[in-house]
C-alpha cells in the first residue's frame, strides 16, 4: 500500500478497498490518472483509495505520468535529546533534499541535514518509512519519494540555516516542542514521522 499527499489531501494505492475514505476500483491506468486529475481539480478536501490493480503496477505507472523524483533527509536527535528543525515558508519542517547523481539515499539525507542547518557528525541509527507527495512545478506535476532516516549528532554549535533553500530558522526542539512542532507541518510528515519522537 502506498500513501501519496497533496498538501492536506491524499490518495491511497492499495489491494483492497481502505475505511473512512471514497474508494475508486479502477480496471486500467487511465482510469486513475482520470479520476485523480478531477481529484486534484476538486476545491472540497477528502482522501481517496484506489484499488483493483496491483499497487505497485499503479505505483510504476505515476512515476512515469509525473515528473518522479527522489529525495532524503532525517529526523536528528542531540545528545541533551532535542529534535533538529527548520521552519522554511513559515512551517515547521525537516531537512531533506532531492539526490544528486549517482548518490545513494543515506549520503543525500546526511548530505541535506548538514547544508541546510550547518551541523556535523552526524550519524543514522536506523530507515524509517518513506514519504510520497506530489505537487505542481512550472508546467508539471512531481511524484517526489522521500527517504526518512533517524540519525543522531553530537553537534553543540551554533546551528545555520540554509537561506538560499528559503530557510529561515533552524532550532533544536525539546521532545514535546517537536511534537507539536511536527503536528502543525505537512500531513506527510506528521502522519509518518510524529510517532518516531515519541519512541526515540
Amino acid at each position: 500500500m502506498y500513501k501519496i499527499f497533496n498538501l492536506n489531501k491524499a490518495f491511497i494505492l492499495s489491494d483492497s478497498p481502505c475505511e473512512k475514505v471514497k474508494n475508486i476500483k479502477i480496471s486500467n491506468i487511465n482510469d486513475l490518472c482520470l479520476a485523480l486529475r478531477e481529484w486534484n481539480e476538486e476545491d472540497e478536501v477528502f482522501d481517496l483509495c484506489f484499488w483493483g490493480l496491483p499497487p505497485d503496477e499503479m505505483l510504476s505507472h505515476l512515476k512515469a505520468f509525473y515528473a518522479y523524483v527522489e529525495a532524503a533527509g532525517g529526523m536528528v536527535k542531540n545528545l541533551e535529546g532535542e529534535y533538529l528543525f527548520i521552519k522554511r515558508f513559515g512551517i515547521w519542517d525537516l531537512p531533506k533534499g532531492k539526490l544528486e547523481k549517482n548518490e545513494s539515499p543515506k549520503r543525500a539525507a546526511i548530505r541535506e541535514v548538514e547544508e541546510e542547518t550547518g551541523i556535523n557528525h552526524v550519524s543514522i541509527v536506523k530507515p524509517l518509512i518513506n514519504s510520497w507527495h506530489i505537487y505542481p512545478w512550472k508546467e508539471t506535476t512531481v511524484l517526489k519519494n522521500t527517504f526518512w532516516y533517524l540519525m543522531e549528532s553530537d553537534f553543540k554549535g551554533n546551528l545555520t540555516p540554509q537561506l538560499k533553500e528559503d530557510i529561515t530558522d533552524a532550532q533544536w526542539l525539546p521532545a514535546k516542542q517537536a511534537t507539536k512542532a511536527l503536528q502543525s507541518s505537512y500531513r506527510s510528515l506528521s502522519e509518518n514521522l510524529l510517532t518516531f519522537i515519541e519512541t526515540f
